[in-house]
C-alpha cells in the first residue's frame, strides 16, 4: 500500500532527528554534568514521540482513504461492502437532516432516498460520490487501541486487535528477541498517553532514546499489519463478483 511506503518514508524524519542526540558524543564524565546536553536530549526525544504518533495516526488515515479511493474506482456491487461502512455514510446524512429546518430538510431528505439509497441494492454499483474518504477517516480520532477497533469494525475486522497481537508478537520472535508476550492493546495505550502528555507540557515525560527506537519498531510491526488487513478488505471490497 502507498499508505504503508508513505510512513516508512516519515520514520526517517523521526530517525534523523534521534541521531541528533547531543549526548551520543560525550563520555560518561561529561554525560554527568552536562545539564544543557541532557536538556537538549530530553528535547529531542520529546519531539521524536510526538512525531512518531503523529506520522502513525496519519499512516491510519491515509490507508482508509486508499481504501475509498479503491473502491470508487473499481465501483463493485454494494454487496461487497460491509455494512457497518454503508451504515456510516447514510447515518451521517441522516444527521445531517436532523439539523436542519424547512425547506432545506425536505431538500436533503429528498436526497437522501434518491442518492443513498442505491447503497443498500445489493448489485447495484456503488456511485464513488456516495462513498466520503473524510467521512471514514474522521472516525479515527487517536491511536488508542478501542478507536483503532471501532473503525476496523465498520470494515468488517472485528479481530483487529487480536491480530495486531499475533502479528507484532511473530516480528518479535522472527527478529529473535526474547521477552514476554507482548499486548499491542497495552502499549498503544502507552505510547498514546505519553504522546499527549507531551504535547500538553508535562515536562516529566522523558522518553529514553532506546524507548523512542522500541517504540518506532512497534509501530512499524503495527502499521505492517494494518496495512495487510487493509490490502484485504481492498481486494475483498473491489470484488466485480
Amino acid at each position: 500500500m502507498e499508505s504503508l511506503a508513505e510512513f516508512e518514508d516519515s520514520l526517517k524524519e523521526v530517525e534523523t532527528l534521534l541521531a541528533l542526540n547531543p549526548m551520543k558524543s560525550l563520555d560518561k564524565s561529561e554525560k554527568g554534568s552536562s545539564a544543557t546536553g541532557r536538556e537538549a536530549a530530553n528535547a529531542i526525544t520529546r519531539s521524536c514521540t510526538v512525531m512518531l504518533v503523529s506520522h502513525f495516526e496519519g499512516f491510519v488515515k491515509a490507508g482508509l482513504t486508499e481504501l475509498i479511493d479503491e473502491i470508487g474506482r473499481a465501483k463493485p456491487p454494494t454487496r461487497r461492502l460491509p455494512d457497518g461502512l454503508l451504515e456510516l455514510h447514510t447515518r451521517e446524512r441522516i444527521q445531517e437532516i436532523f439539523g436542519t429546518d424547512g425547506p432545506d430538510r425536505i431538500t436533503r431528505t429528498r436526497r437522501l432516498f434518491m442518492t443513498y439509497a442505491s447503497l443498500w441494492e445489493d448489485d447495484r454499483s456503488i456511485n464513488p460520490r456516495v462513498l466520503s474518504a473524510k467521512i471514514l477517516a474522521r472516525q479515527f480520532t487517536s491511536a488508542k487501541p478501542e478507536v483503532i477497533a471501532q473503525v476496523f469494525t465498520l470494515l468488517g475486522v472485528g479481530d483487529v486487535l487480536d491480530r495486531l497481537d499475533r502479528h507484532v508478537n511473530q516480528a518479535i520472535i522472527d527478529r529473535g528477541e526474547s521477552g514476554t508476550s507482548l499486548k499491542v492493546g497495552i502499549k498503544l495505550l502507552e505510547i498514546v498517553d505519553r504522546r499527549n502528555k507531551i504535547a500538553h507540557g508535562d515536562k516529566n515525560e522523558k522518553p529514553t532514546p532506546v524507548e523512542v527506537e522500541n517504540y518506532m519498531t512497534f509501530l512499524r510491526d503495527v502499521a505492517d499489519c494494518l496495512a495487510g488487513v487493509l490490502d484485504a478488505r481492498i481486494s475483498h471490497c473491489c470484488s466485480l463478483r
